[in-house]
């Protein structure tokens, strides 16, 4: 089973300790084609195109154009999903079967393993940059790659979209009959993949709903 989380918007400040060895993402030559698009852009089309502060549009025009520090991905993240995942609390074998069954798409690196090693960037699927769309340009690489697998999609549907699986199941939170609110699905898809984590599940139908909440498939 594989477990797809969206990326986050924000990333922690601090590293965390006792992550495993870092290790370099499965496609790299995609992400460095975006990387050089990317970087040609002045703060002025940060700004305008990701409709950005001047202060943003100013930080990641230099994140483009400069060395960063490098960190494994699910350290790395810093959005409501990944707080109430509690990647700091991660134990040895947690990480190994993190490193086994949980992905993380992304429309900068594609499809991310837990310990490959990351640096900050500002890209959404639907980011178009130099003729160039993140999701077209993934979508094929990411259905290869998940082609073979029994997958279990905690991602929004933005990043869903990004894959086409035949095995896929799409979780929806649902709350009073209705979709969650978007911040309460993030959270919730956080606390539900670190459940899993923790009980070590292997297989999509010992997946089981959170009490108090439907779980739309």
């Amino acid at each position: 089973m594989k477990i797809l989380l969206s990326p986050a918007k924000t990333f922690r400040k601090e590293a965390l300790n006792n992550v495993p060895s870092i290790q370099t993402p499965r496609f790299a030559e995609t992400t460095e084609q975006l990387h050089n698009a990317l970087k040609k852009l002045t703060t002025v089309q940060w700004q305008k195109q990701f409709k950005l502060s001047e202060k943003a549009a100013r930080e990641n025009a230099a994140r483009m154009n400069s060395a960063q520090p490098l960190t494994a991905a699910l350290a790395a993240f810093h959005g409501e999903a990944f707080r109430n995942f509690h990647a700091e609390t991660l134990k040895a074998e947690d990480w190994q079967y993190c490193e086994e069954h949980l992905r993380i798409l992304s429309a900068y690196y594609g499809l991310l393993r837990p310990l490959d090693a990351i640096v900050p960037y500002r890209l959404d699927p639907m980011d178009k940059i130099e003729g160039l769309l993140p999701l077209n340009l993934w979508k094929p690489i990411l259905t290869r790659a998940l082609a073979e697998e029994e997958v279990l999609i905690l991602a929004s549907q933005e990043y869903a979209r990004m894959v086409e699986a035949a095995d896929a199941v799409f979780v929806q939170f649902m709350k009073n009959g209705r979709k969650a609110p978007s911040m309460e699905a993030k959270k919730l898809r956080g606390t539900m993949a670190r459940q899993i984590v923790d009980l070590k599940l292997k297989r999509r139908e010992a997946v089981r709903q959170p009490p108090g909440w439907k779980l739309s498939v």
